[in-house]
């Protein structure tokens, strides 16, 4: 079931990304909400709640206010709150008890960006400081996790929010911008569903 799943989430997923990076915003209307409900396919209940909360935060960023982005925002923050006691309770823990300086990049790309953004962010500092926490903190247990698929998705996630918050707060869209994050966004939740 998870196998199929995955297919048919590689398919959406690749619609999605191209139909965002070539701005045909209403049709995503049809791709994004279907991704994560998806991928929840023969996944486990911790799992499921971490892809649900993302589902939810997909659909309220379909929308351009200010209140679809907080709304967005805190389906986001709640679920990598949910992907952290999901991977805490995999087996395989203690890579970074070992090898700590293996969190390095994650933690200097967490200052840096805070510190670009800083000025930026105006009224949603304080929300962007203690959603970027939670991203680092769930980024830094599937590096903790000692599976490279699973370290993998969490370094993808930092990097998709990354992109997003640099679109978002500081001025800044490279080619396909909106294709770029989605491409990294869904290959971070697939590689953390396992």
């Amino acid at each position: 079931m998870a196998r199929r799943a995955t297919v048919v989430f590689a398919a959406l997923a690749a619609a999605d990304t191209l139909l965002a990076a070539t701005g045909h915003n209403r049709q995503r209307w049809v791709t994004k909400p279907l991704l994560m409900p998806v991928l929840m396919a023969g996944r486990d209940r911790p799992a499921q709640r971490a892809l649900a909360l993302g589902g939810a935060g997909d659909v309220a960023l379909l929308g351009s206010s200010q209140t679809a982005f907080t709304a967005g925002l805190a389906c986001f923050l709640a679920g990598h709150v949910a992907w952290i006691m999901a991977l805490r309770q995999r087996p395989g823990r203690g890579r970074l008890r070992a090898r700590p300086v293996l969190a390095a990049p994650h933690v200097a790309a967490f200052a840096a960006m805070n510190a670009y953004l800083w000025r930026r962010t105006g009224q949603d500092r304080l929300p962007v400081i203690v959603y970027s926490a939670a991203l680092l903190a769930m980024s830094l247990t599937a590096l903790d996790s000692g599976s490279t698929r699973t370290a993998a998705g969490g370094a993808l996630f930092l990097a998709s929010d990354t992109l997003l918050a640099l679109g978002r707060f500081g001025d800044l869209h490279l080619p396909a911008h909106e294709g770029l994050v989605m491409a990294t966004y869904t290959s971070a939740q697939a590689l953390l569903a396992g």
